[in-house]
Parts: structure tokens; C-alpha cells; sequence
């Protein structure tokens, strides 16, 4: 009895269920990896947006001339309504650890700035313009760190 081609089909097809079955597993992991990716570029996004508005109208809040209470009700209001506390709580859930260090770092130089302004410091204090520049340095590493994690990191500076 001739069995070798049988056996040959058999094994020409394992070869090719087993090589399907594997460039399947290959292109779904790429796509989790793209959808991932896509997801933390979307949180990032979202963070760093919520970060620059409560910087702004921070900013806007220290120049402004209102009674002390009132400026420190709305410094509390306005990093409270920008949500990021949330956004910072979403991050730590996908964002890896290299993200996460400078990204918290920013947040809490933010609320330095929030405290300051509540303070009632405006934006000729040294003070305030100590907290705007740990700010500034802050959220340019997160944003470092980000841009890396998403695989696009910023262009070199050539000497400054």
C-alpha cells in the first residue's frame, strides 16, 4: 500500500494550518500593540491638554485682580474642573513606569503652581515664576517620555 502520499498531504497540510494559524497570532498581536499604542497616545493627549488649560487659566487667575479668597477658590476650581486628577488615574492604569515618574512630577508641579497662585502670588513674584518654570521643565520631561514611549521622540536640537 502506498502511504507516503497521504502522509505527505498530511504534513503539507499541518504546515500550512500551523503557518496560518501563527501569521494570524503575528497580526493580531500588531494590531493589540496599534490599538495600545493608540490608546495611550489618546490618554497622553488628553492629560497633557487638561495640564496646558489649567497652566493657562492659572495664569490667567494670577493676573486677574480679585479678593484673596476669591483667587483661591477659583485656582481650586479650576484644577478641579480640568479633571486631572482622573486623567492622571487613567494614565497610571496603561502608561509604563518611565511615563508615569515624569508625567506625576508635572502634576504636582502644577499643583504647586495651583497652591501659589491660591496663595495669592501673581505673575511678577519670584515664587510664581519659580513654580512656572519647575512647571515648564516638568511637563517638557513628560512629554519626553511619552513621545518615546510612542516610538516619536522629538528631533534632536543642534546646541540650543
Amino acid at each position: 500500500m502506498d502511504w507516503l502520499a497521504p502522509v505527505n498531504t498530511l504534513i503539507g497540510a499541518v504546515i500550512g494550518v500551523g503557518s496560518t494559524l501563527l501569521a494570524d497570532r503575528f497580526r493580531w498581536r500588531r494590531e493589540r500593540q496599534a490599538q495600545d499604542r493608540d490608546s495611550r497616545r489618546q490618554a497622553y493627549a488628553a492629560f497633557m491638554g487638561a495640564l496646558s488649560d489649567v497652566y493657562s487659566r492659572l495664569h490667567e487667575t494670577a493676573r486677574a485682580t480679585r479678593p484673596p479668597e476669591e483667587t483661591s477658590t477659583a485656582a481650586h476650581e479650576i484644577f478641579t474642573a480640568a479633571q486631572l486628577y482622573p486623567l492622571r488615574y487613567e494614565l497610571a492604569l496603561i502608561a509604563p513606569w518611565d511615563v508615569m515618574d515624569p508625567t506625576n512630577e508635572a502634576f504636582w508641579r502644577a499643583r504647586d503652581l495651583r497652591d501659589t497662585v491660591a496663595s495669592g502670588a501673581g505673575p511678577d513674584t519670584p515664587e510664581f515664576r519659580t513654580h512656572v518654570g519647575a512647571y515648564l521643565r516638568a511637563t517638557e520631561k513628560a512629554q519626553t517620555a511619552m513621545r518615546r514611549d510612542l516610538g516619536t521622540p522629538w528631533p534632536e536640537r543642534d546646541g540650543g
